[in-house]
């Protein structure tokens, strides 16, 4: 690509590692196609303002039905709860030790097998947050049905779980709640905490938010007003060194060879 050019925000080893995924996400459960691009937008979320569980399953009810599960059994329940914050002196935090965002299983019931989703009812005012959560259980309960293994194998389904998220339209989502950095202030301390949302990087989720795009058929450049401004930077970036790298976004993917990462 030159020394000036555009630089990919991953390495090629992990573009390839996408672009096989993708291949296989598609290859399971269809092309693309006209699978929208889910905005943090009213018009994608016309909810009526209801907080605690009820605002929590409107959130649900309306990722599944963005990603086309609407009809998927499924139960939803609040789950592990972070612990308190220690802070004593410190000034800075790392959310290290906090109860996980959400989870996934398969419950058996009478009419057959169903998907559980839990999430962390601290969550419960982030509205955007817990879609991208929400999605992610989605994409785990999405590749329960695959028939083949993944690229690299189920050791690596946390990865593959976060670019089925994307695959199902939420990589904004996923790519703005990655990471946070928060003031927090008790009675007695004040100071900044960091979180963790996902398993890929910021840019390796913008880089797959892309590559979901040019699939779709359409410009990255949509998702641009929607990313936080940094990672706006980084998507423009993205989809100009792509554009070099694999101008035949659709070519790129149908030439990865599965086998290549058994």
């Amino acid at each position: 690509m030159g020394w000036f050019g555009p630089k990919l925000p991953i390495d090629l080893d992990e573009l390839d590692f996408q672009l096989a995924t993708f291949k296989w996400l598609i290859a399971q459960f269809g092309p693309v196609g006209e699978q929208p691009l889910v905005l943090p937008t009213r018009a994608f979320f016309p909810l009526s303002g209801a907080g605690g569980e009820a605002g929590v399953l409107e959130i649900f009810e309306a990722v599944r039905g963005h990603a086309g599960m609407a009809d998927w059994p499924c139960e939803l329940q609040g789950g592990q709860q972070n612990r308190p914050f220690d802070v004593g002196n410190n000034i800075f935090l790392k959310h290290s030790g906090s109860a996980p965002c959400g989870t996934f299983e398969i419950g058996e019931g009478p009419a057959g097998t169903y998907g559980i989703i839990s999430y962390n009812p601290d969550m419960a005012h982030d509205m955007a947050g817990l879609a991208a959560t929400f999605a992610h259980e989605l994409g785990h309960y999405l590749m329960a049905t695959a028939t083949a293994d993944p690229p690299g194998g189920w050791e690596l389904h946390e990865l593959h779980t976060d670019l089925a998220a994307i695959y199902l339209g939420f990589g904004i989502f996923l790519a703005n709640h990655a990471r946070s950095f928060e003031h927090f202030s008790t009675e007695s301390s004040t100071g900044w905490r960091s979180s963790i949302q996902g398993y890929l990087s910021e840019q390796a989720l913008v880089t797959g938010l892309c590559i979901f795009q040019r699939l779709a058929g359409r410009e990255p450049a949509e998702a641009e007003p929607h990313l936080k401004p940094y990672l706006a930077s980084v998507l423009r970036n993205a989809d100009k060194a792509l554009r070099k790298t694999a101008p035949d976004m659709a070519a790129a993917v149908a030439a990865m060879k599965l086998d290549d990462f058994a």
